[in-house]
């Protein structure tokens, strides 16, 4: 009896990681490839600089550098560092009047993910053409703070408590 109650706690657990594991990008933002200039690493921050502070970020993932780090063709998923930013230059396409350099979109990962399913085609209006290159460019470490660290701790223990008293009837 004791061991389906903690064959059962350990399904419940895995299937709740399971279902609350989900690839996440947030769209920040969509700017024509024209108004940044050439297809390069620095024009790319400069690009992400109009919609976030890119203060202290660098070059983390390159899909023209050697190595190609998103593959070549890029496929889905890539593999991604958590929090970083990436921005992808999509082809003109066959937009009516849009930029004729293609447009440059700009998505946020979130939720911890370190592989992400990417819109191989651009999803804006200013070029809906496939991709031509992905920078990925990662910020400074950030560690939460000690509030947040202290909440943590005393879920688990908490957690750990009720599961330690469930698991004792």
């Amino acid at each position: 009896m004791k061991l389906s109650k903690y064959l059962l706690a350990i399904a419940v657990l895995t299937v709740a990681l399971t279902v609350s594991a989900e690839a996440h990008l947030d769209f920040v933002g969509a700017i024509p490839k024209q108004d940044v200039g050439n297809n390069s690493p620095p024009a790319d921050l400069e690009a992400l600089g109009q919609f976030v502070d890119t203060t202290g970020f660098v070059l983390c993932g390159n899909s023209d550098g050697p190595g190609f780090d998103f593959g070549n063709p890029i496929t889905n998923p890539i593999s991604v560092m958590a929090g970083s930013y990436l921005v992808i230059h999509y082809g003109k396409g066959n937009v009516k009047g849009g930029s004729p350099g293609g447009s440059l979109e700009i998505y946020h990962v979130v939720n911890g993910e370190t592989s992400v399913d990417v819109p191989l085609k651009g999803t804006t209006g200013i070029a809906n053409g496939g991709i031509s290159s992905i920078r990925e460019f990662c910020g400074p470490a950030t560690a939460p703070d000690s509030g947040t660290t202290a909440m943590l701790l005393g879920s688990a223990l908490a957690g750990l408590g009720l599961v330690r008293r469930y698991l004792k009837r």
